[in-house]
């Protein structure tokens, strides 16, 4: 095992044992301050977070590398650009999503959502993309690829898209109880193999993977990645204000999610396959 996989063992392992050993002592503390306010699934999932982000210096300073060089750019207004414009196409194949959903019948066009939400969609977007794309792309993608050496470039994006998928489920399904063992209860519960996975949701997250790690390697930046996930996160609550969900529609195949369901999986599949037809660039520089 080469010094990229060891790294990512170690991390995970570390980042598993640590958030069990932290989640209890955490819990006690939030309660504390703000009593009833936070559930234990949602305290878990930031005590998830925060080791993840404090074991990230570590891991750079064992593969002696890091993703700071891919968020530099000699144009600030060509990355600027790109941000923008990638941006724009996530909010449009989302909107693209509404719209089909609208056609069906299970949504209606009710106006443009006033100023306010546009707002806080925006400025959500850009905070979830940023630091996701960092550490998804950033640090378990260019970082690692590099020091993971030779390898198929397809099953480094494969193997890249299926964490990004599979973390998205990595919270508690349920309420945990009390005690020293709350953390280790707590990872043996998520909703990635303890509850009824929407397994659209996870096939389209997979692909969603696959189109920012596919854009990531062969531009070796994370602006264009960056832009594009900030505008299906926007897009997400932008849209959903926008097509208002029909009060008699029922959940199927043809809505009225815009994250699951096979009308957004194919769409991503769509860009994917376009993406995938360029060449992918044998090593990273």
């Amino acid at each position: 095992m080469n010094r990229g996989w060891k790294g990512v063992a170690a991390f995970f392992g570390v980042w598993i044992v640590v958030t069990a050993l932290l989640f209890p002592a955490v819990r006690l503390a939030v309660e504390a301050v703000v009593p009833g306010m936070f559930t234990s699934p949602r305290i878990f999932g930031r005590v998830q977070l925060g080791v993840a982000l404090a074991l990230v210096p570590v891991l750079f300073w064992f593969w002696k590398d890091g993703p700071k060089r891919f968020f530099m750019t000699g144009n600030r207004v060509a990355a600027g650009l790109r941000v923008l414009g990638w941006g724009v196409f996530g909010v449009a194949m989302v909107a693209a999503t509404a719209w089909i959903q609208n056609l069906l019948g299970v949504r209606n066009w009710s106006g443009l959502p006033g100023i306010d939400l546009w707002a806080g969609a925006l400025a959500t977007g850009i905070l979830v993309a940023v630091l996701e794309e960092f550490f998804f792309r950033g640090v378990l993608g260019l970082a690692f690829w590099k020091a993971a050496g030779e390898k198929p470039a397809v099953v480094l994006l494969a193997v890249n898209a299926a964490v990004f998928a599979a973390v998205h489920f990595l919270r508690p399904n349920a309420d945990l109880p009390e005690g020293v063992l709350a953390g280790l209860v707590g990872w043996s519960n998520l909703q990635l193999w303890a509850a009824p996975v929407d397994l659209w949701k996870l096939a389209g997250l997979f692909v969603a993977g696959l189109v920012l790690a596919r854009i990531t390697w062969q531009q070796q930046s994370l602006w264009a990645a960056i832009g594009l996930h900030a505008g299906w996160v926007a897009g997400l609550r932008i849209c959903d204000g926008g097509w208002s969900v029909k009060a008699q529609a029922t959940a199927g195949w043809w809505g009225p999610s815009l994250e699951a369901g096979p009308i957004p999986f194919l769409l991503l599949l769509l860009v994917a396959c376009a993406l995938w037809g360029r060449p992918i660039r044998a090593r990273l520089d």
